[in-house]
């Protein structure tokens, strides 16, 4: 019950507005289709990896959140630190997404 509020509140205030900036982001910077879908699917995984976490740690998910929504914290970090399979891509996008921090 606790992980699923989590997933619900990483989800709905991180991972959807992330996944939605970023890929605008991406697109009107001309990021290859392949970066924008490797993208995709890293901010996808992560929401469960960030739930899971946050279930475990309960402030380090408030904190993050907050974080990420207010800009303290940089959420392409966030999303490369919780997926370490998305290392690549993260390194691919991140000319695209320089100067943004959410």
């Amino acid at each position: 019950m606790i992980r699923d509020f989590f997933l619900w509140l990483l989800t709905s205030l991180v991972i959807d507005p992330i996944q939605a900036e970023w890929g605008a982001r991406l697109q009107a910077a001309g990021a290859s289709q392949p970066v924008v879908a490797e993208m995709t699917r890293c901010t996808t995984e992560a929401g469960p990896a960030l739930a899971a976490r946050a279930a475990d740690d309960p402030w380090w998910g408030i904190t993050t959140a907050a974080g990420v929504m207010i800009g303290f914290r940089d959420g392409v970090a966030v999303v490369a630190e919780s997926t370490p399979g998305c290392t690549a891509a993260v390194a691919a996008a991140r000319p695209f997404l320089e100067g943004l921090r959410s």
